[in-house]
């Protein structure tokens, strides 16, 4: 774990720079359009999660960990209707996942930003007035269960670590999975280099 963090620290660091979610200034509207692009990234990603067919060997049940319900329910608190959802932009570019390394790399990004995103509820709740009933679900994550399923995760990636080959696999999927967020969120900006390319 400390390694995966190490690695990929430079590219978490650069994403978590240019979100303007904590900025006192952070309107509505613009957390919005962060809403819109969140989903128009995790609702493919997860598309293709779901086809994977490496579930029963890593013996992880992602399904109530989803983040696209989430998304949803917030875009219709702040009222889009299922028909505008519908018409959002989706990401193209997303990681690679051909192999069990690279969903767990993938998964540890995904996972960890829960854990981030409990700043940035207190903060939609303090400067928007937002709570996860009305428009903040998904960046308020598994509530008060957040650090104890990040705890369970992180359990589950120890065990499916692996052979060193596989670490690379898991190195090179967290890094690309920041990196095509960056992409789809910051398009105008260039990726940091550094870490496992």
């Amino acid at each position: 774990m400390k390694r995966l963090k190490e690695a990929t620290s430079s590219r978490h660091a650069a994403l978590e720079s240019r979100l303007p979610l904590l900025d006192a200034d952070m309107s509505r509207a613009r957390y919005l359009q962060f809403l819109q692009l969140f989903w128009g990234y995790y609702e493919p990603l997860e598309a293709q999660l779901q086809t994977l067919p490496y579930w029963p060997a890593i013996n992880f049940d992602y399904a109530g960990r989803q983040k696209t319900p989430r998304l949803l329910q917030d875009l219709h608190a702040l009222g889009e209707t299922p028909e505008s959802i519908q018409s959002f932009a989706r990401c193209q570019h997303l990681p690679t996942l051909a192999s069990k390394g690279q969903l767990l790399g993938c998964l540890y990004v995904i996972e960890g930003a829960t854990l981030g995103g409990q700043i940035i509820t207190r903060h939609l709740n303090s400067n928007l007035g937002l709570t996860p009933l009305t428009g903040g679900a998904f960046f308020d994550g598994y509530g008060a269960q957040t650090g104890e399923q990040w705890k369970a995760f992180c359990a589950m990636l120890r065990a499916n670590a692996g052979e060193s080959a596989q670490h690379d696999d898991i190195l090179a999927s967290a890094n690309q999975t920041f990196e095509t967020l960056d992409q789809w969120l910051f398009p105008s900006y260039p990726t940091p280099k550094g870490g496992t390319p």
